[in-house]
């Protein structure tokens, strides 16, 4: 029945420019920085010492406009990028040369003077350092480029080498994470509920086809396509044929002595955990009135939701109708999915044609949906 042959539009929120910063370099590094205090009196020996980073910044150091001889090369496509009032040149892709890293070291000494007095007495390290990335990095607008720092830690370790003077080396470790803020478009997904009704199949009533074979989605084993279907549309054979694909083509190899089926995968983007589905599908058989046809056969539609390696996750839905149920009259098979399991990352719909001993019997199948019923 001509009611769904085109691919199936499912709906979106629509495609939005935002802007989001891109991650351009995660750099890992360490300063060790050494100096030597002197203390304010004697001391004994040094208890602890307290320390912190403060201030940490970072002040790339960027090169020319690159030529359009390079292959990072990309002409400036807007009069309005972002600058800063320094920047001679603001409009064109750069590299990144280093990075001028610097802060300060706060520390707190706790020392023990001859009378075995606790003591402490403060001090600033200011330090700065360059570093200089291990991989060329770009960027299209040097302005729009930001340096955050992670994992920021601090060791320090000391000795006293004369009753007012400390020997210390400071090593300051930290990961530099360069983003670089960007324009690009996304396609945003509307919530579950608005799915709800939502039909996901291609080519749901089987009018586009080739030949014997089904195109737009589906995927056939001992089949025939172009058959009679419902309201003088086309249904799809399933171990046998009535008439030659779409009533003019070259006959099918398909046999009623044979497991038959037709499969799809569902969507991508309407797979989404708790969701339910029902599958519906229309069914007849070829049998009408004829003497010497023997109907023994099973028809099995089924739902299965699979994890990353291509395992069932849960248990497949089914449900069956044997020949005794299934006459020559076009009937409706519907049936409801369990909820998408957490873990799935694809699915598929299949009916199975299953004969047992001695059939000669065949089905058609027309008009199949996956509709999107619920949330859980």
């Amino acid at each position: 029945m001509p009611n769904g042959n085109e691919s199936v539009a499912l709906p979106f929120g629509g495609c939005v420019l935002v802007k989001l910063p891109i991650v351009i370099a995660d750099i890992v590094d360490s300063i060790t920085v050494d100096n030597v205090t002197c203390l304010d009196e004697q001391a004994k020996k040094i208890d602890h010492i307290d320390v912190k980073v403060e201030d940490l910044e970072a002040d790339p150091v960027w090169s020319g406009v690159i030529n359009p001889g390079n292959p990072h090369y990309r002409p400036c496509t807007s009069t309005k990028a972002t600058f800063h009032a320094y920047d001679p040149e603001p409009c064109g892709v750069r590299q990144l040369r280093s990075v001028n890293i610097h802060g300060n070291i706060h520390k707190q000494i706790y020392f023990v003077n001859r009378n075995d007095e606790v003591r402490h007495m403060g001090e600033d390290i200011p330090f700065t350092c360059n570093i200089k990335p291990d991989q060329d990095i770009f960027v299209e607008n040097s302005g729009n480029v930001d340096f955050e720092f992670k994992n920021v830690d601090i060791e320090v370790s000391f000795h006293l080498p004369r009753a007012t003077r400390i020997q210390q080396v400071a090593t300051v470790s930290f990961t530099l994470k360069i983003t670089e803020d960007q324009q690009i478009f996304i396609q945003t997904c509307i919530p579950n509920g608005g799915l709800i009704g939502t039909q996901v199949l291609s080519n749901s009533s089987f009018e586009t086809f080739t030949g014997c074979t089904l195109s737009d989605g589906w995927g056939q084993s001992n089949a025939a396509a172009g058959q009679p279907g419902r309201n003088s549309g086309y249904s799809v054979g399933l171990g046998g044929q009535l008439q030659n694909p779409g009533g003019t083509g070259t006959p099918c190899n398909v046999s009623a002595g044979e497991q038959a089926s037709i499969f799809q995968n569902i969507p991508a983007a309407a797979l989404r955990p708790g969701l339910v589905y029902e599958f519906c599908f229309w069914v007849r058989d070829n049998v009408n009135g004829q003497i010497g046809i023997l109907e023994n056969y099973n028809v099995e539609a089924r739902i299965r939701f699979l994890d990353a390696s291509g395992q069932t996750i849960n248990s497949v839905k089914t449900e069956r109708r044997s020949a005794t149920q299934i006459t020559n009259a076009w009937s409706q098979v519907c049936f409801t999915s369990n909820p998408v399991p957490e873990g799935t990352t694809s699915g598929v719909v299949e009916i199975v044609f299953i004969p047992e001993t001695g059939n000669t019997a065949f089905v058609l199948i027309d008009d199949a949906t996956l509709t999107v019923k619920s949330v859980t």
